[in-house]
């Protein structure tokens, strides 16, 4: 059947590659960057994402961090992201007013003003007061 086919078997399997090529996002196949961490005992990194998503008009870097609580009190934690040329970001958990339960998880992303994926990036964990 093949053989008689042929011409139309070939143009069948370039169109499906180039389906396959115009759906293909670039952006979905760009690596991750290496992490490093600085992790209080009270607290554990359970989720890091790297994303390049517009914001103001631009592409920048999103970078989504989720932390668990470990310990056995409520507590708050303040998250600093670093990147190799001196970008940072990062900010509190919970954001304003509040703690996280013992075993309980928050995720929260921040926009970074850099437009590509860093070869590495340090997150660093520090625990603050809650009264």
């Amino acid at each position: 059947m093949v053989g008689k086919n042929k011409p139309a078997v070939w143009t069948m399997g370039l169109l499906l590659l180039a389906m396959m090529g115009l759906w293909s996002d670039p952006a979905l196949v760009v690596a991750q960057p290496k992490t490093n961490y600085q992790v209080v005992d009270t607290a554990k990194v359970t989720k890091v994402d790297y994303q390049i998503k517009s914001y103001e008009g631009k592409d920048r870097l999103h970078v989504t961090v989720e932390l668990q609580n470990v310990s056995s009190q409520p507590k708050r934690f303040r998250v600093n992201i670093w990147l190799p040329d001196g970008v940072s970001g990062g900010g509190f958990y919970p954001r304003k007013t509040g703690v996280i339960e013992p075993s309980k998880s928050l995720g929260q992303t921040w926009p970074m003003y850099y437009n590509k994926m860093p070869p590495e990036a340090t997150i660093v964990v520090k625990e603050l007061p809650t009264d």
